[in-house]
């Protein structure tokens, strides 16, 4: 993977799609306005809908969120890097594009070298959704990719076919963990925190 090249893009407010540890995703830079319109833009997605961004370690995490509870950090301590997004309160680094003006900001560390060695050069997070047009199938092989989300994207990079395994999304509330999004790891997760 070309990381100065990507590296340039995304600094400059383009929107590439490269193969996550779930599916293929739209990555774009998370604290630049410009490129989170066009994301919305390229999917014909709703900014009712927030989008989820990822970080590449804790102490990036930690500049984006106002605090971090005991049940949070078990989460993250068992399940990160990998397939858990967890809904954050957001601080004011966060801009209220990505979250429809709330309050809450889904966050993840995925298990994915390239994408955190990414954002470890770029030293932001990134917004991750899936590369696909609003409501239709996600993309595990970029011949899936529709020409239309093509003509917005400066540049895809090719990892061959890829599992389709949405991350479990999930909101810790009074302790209490609330499932958004069943994902692969909800089983596991009950399980362990019973």
């Amino acid at each position: 993977m070309n990381y100065e090249l990507l590296c340039n893009f995304i600094n400059n407010g383009e929107l590439v799609i490269i193969p996550t540890d779930t599916v293929y995703g739209i990555i774009a830079d998370a604290t630049n306005e410009e490129a989170i319109r066009k994301v919305y833009f390229a999917k014909h997605r709703s900014f009712s809908k927030p989008l989820i961004i990822m970080v590449s370690s804790i102490d990036m995490l930690r500049r984006y969120v106002k605090d971090i509870s005991s049940v949070e950090q078990k989460l993250i301590e068992k399940y990160w890097p990998g397939r858990l997004t967890i809904l954050f309160k957001k601080n004011n680094e966060i801009s209220n594009l990505l979250t429809n003006g709330g309050e809450y900001i889904g966050i993840r560390l995925p298990d994915n070298k390239d994408l955190c060695a990414l954002m470890n050069m770029l030293n932001k997070p990134l917004i991750s959704t899936s590369a696909n047009i609003s409501d239709t199938m996600t993309i595990t092989d970029i011949t899936m990719l529709e020409d239309e989300l093509k003509n917005n994207i400066s540049y895809i990079v090719d990892g061959g076919v890829l599992t389709d395994l949405p991350s479990t999304l999930v909101k810790v509330e009074d302790g209490n963990i609330i499932f958004l999004r069943e994902g692969e790891l909800a089983s596991k997760i009950r399980k362990d925190f019973q």
